[in-house]
């Protein structure tokens, strides 16, 4: 069938389009989106369809790991896109993605031994996926892979030379899409958090022995929303439409803020449950009020 499909490979799109973007290593957990996800995976069909002719888009397959069992914001946004399939592994204690390569290959080769689609527009810079190549091409599907960067020092070139064409996307693309997140989540134990200087030195003004748990609750609850952006809230409210998960880079954070409050104590499941009910319900709230006052400036 005359139609085609994109395959990303999120770790390969981060990292490598990071290097291309800033000219240096970041790590993932720094790396974010600067635009929309709906608005990069527009841009992004939009260059591979130039490099197919123009051919209809089948679907765009967003190939991404996680820590456990939450999606980031991101992920959730992603797979909440018309017209994208996530698919995840899972991230070792390493940082590394386990099971990614694997779902790639599965899909390319099913989609091309069912002729679903004539052409394959690939991300990634993996030498273990020219297998998923060779056996698409068998099924006389053309397979073209679409770089970041440098592609000397990020892509297997025995992986280019299985394919039907290379295409690279410049540093400008990478630029205008990615961002350098200034609060990077560390770890701390079993959690994961954004270190503030609350969270780092205990301050006698709010970490005081009598201080219940929903008073710790709200002030790291503020804390945390007090750096996101207007934007961020209205992302994080749609995504509590759909789900009723916190997205990982929040729930990290949020575990590992209230648990510096109260002395680095373990919380339990039902304090878990309460935390992330008050923050979703915080987040709405936030959502709903700045709404408001939008409206209200458009009127005046």
């Amino acid at each position: 069938m005359d139609r085609y499909a994109i395959f990303v490979d999120a770790g390969y799109f981060f990292a490598a389009g990071a290097q291309a973007a800033f000219r240096q290593y970041v790590s993932r957990r720094q790396v974010t989106l600067k635009s929309s996800p709906a608005a990069m995976v527009t841009d992004l069909c939009s260059k591979a369809a130039r490099i197919v002719d123009n051919l209809p888009l089948l679907r765009t397959y967003w190939y991404d790991a996680t820590l456990g069992s939450r999606l980031t914001m991101e992920q959730s946004a992603l797979a909440m896109l018309p017209g994208i399939k996530l698919r995840i592994g899972v991230l070792n204690n390493l940082g590394k993605q386990k099971g990614v390569d694997s779902l790639i290959v599965t899909d390319i080769i099913d989609l091309a031994r069912n002729r679903a689609i004539a052409d394959a527009v690939l991300m990634t810079g993996d030498e273990d996926l020219r297998v998923a190549v060779q056996v698409a091409q068998s099924f006389g599907v053309r397979v073209h892979l679409l770089g970041c960067g440098d592609l000397s020092r990020n892509m297997s070139e025995f992986l280019q030379m299985e394919a039907d064409s290379v295409t690279t996307l410049e540093e400008r693309w990478f630029a205008s899409h990615l961002d350098i997140n200034t609060e990077p989540l560390y770890s701390s134990g079993s959690s994961f958090y954004a270190p503030t200087s609350s969270s780092i030195i205990p301050n006698d003004d709010f970490i005081q022995d009598e201080e219940s748990f929903n008073e710790a609750v709200g002030s790291s609850i503020d804390e945390i929303l007090a750096s996101v952006t207007y934007e961020q809230i209205q992302q994080l409210n749609q995504h509590f439409a759909y789900q009723t998960f916190v997205p990982t880079e929040y729930d990290r954070r949020l575990v590992g803020t209230i648990s510096a409050k109260l002395n680095s104590r373990k919380l339990n499941p039902e304090e878990m449950r309460s935390l992330r009910t008050q923050f979703m319900q915080s987040v709405k709230s936030r959502s709903a009020k700045w709404m408001q006052t939008d409206e209200e400036n458009n009127l005046a």
